[in-house]
């Protein structure tokens, strides 16, 4: 099955041995283990094992629910409580967010970012700004963001990774706890690179991220 979420594709597939070929443009695979299926088993597009990622979290829980409601633990770094409601997905994550100024570190059980907000976010070179966070000793993810109407705007560059994301589950809800933090506020929309919206609510210590699910052909 091929799913679409908050700017992710994955590719699932069921048993081990060979992985399927993977189509341009995704993410990575998630492998279903027959004898403990909701044991994340993500592998990027990079071919490296990922213990946690939001989206793909959510993609297995929506694959092992099969495209129903209902609601599941995933193991994936810790237990990740997700809801599925029709077309949407979301998922329960502890937050830690500690301010530091222009700046913040926003810490979940797997992940962890830094989350700078901004003004002109198109013009940031998130690169560079990347860059200078690894430079200075920090293995995080890096995350922009720019307030726009009654939501927020996201870029996101994972640690590790050649590229900047067109999505990132975790960046969504970091870059949102920032922003309901300082501005105490209790939901807020968020969009990312490649267009998809989502949904952000929480009291800045626990917060939800809901987005629409897509089954690709």
């Amino acid at each position: 099955m091929k799913i679409k979420i908050g700017g992710d594709r994955f590719l699932i597939f069921e048993g081990g041995g060979d992985f399927p070929p993977l189509p341009d443009g995704f993410s990575g695979w998630i492998a279903v283990s027959p004898k403990r299926p909701n044991r994340l088993n993500y592998y990027n597009y990079l071919g490296k094992p990922v213990p946690f990622c939001g989206n793909a979290t959510r993609a297995l829980a929506f694959y092992l629910l099969g495209g129903g409601g209902g609601e599941v633990d995933i193991e994936a770094s810790g237990e990740k409580r997700v809801v599925v409601r029709g077309d949407f997905v979301g998922i329960d994550l502890r937050v830690g967010l500690d301010l530091r100024g222009e700046y913040s570190v926003v810490r979940m059980e797997g992940v962890e970012h830094v989350v700078l907000p901004v003004s002109g976010i198109s013009d940031v070179n998130l690169r560079e700004v990347y860059n200078g966070f690894v430079r200075g000793g920090l293995e995080f993810h890096v995350n922009v963001y720019e307030p726009v109407g009654e939501g927020i705007l996201v870029r996101t560059w994972e640690y590790g990774y050649p590229e900047e994301a067109e999505g990132c589950a975790t960046g969504s809800l970091s870059a949102a706890c920032d922003h309901l933090l300082r501005n105490s506020l209790r939901e807020t929309r968020v969009k990312v690179r490649s267009g998809d919206v989502g949904w952000v609510h929480g009291d800045g210590e626990r917060c939800w991220l809901w987005n629409r699910v897509e089954v690709l052909p």
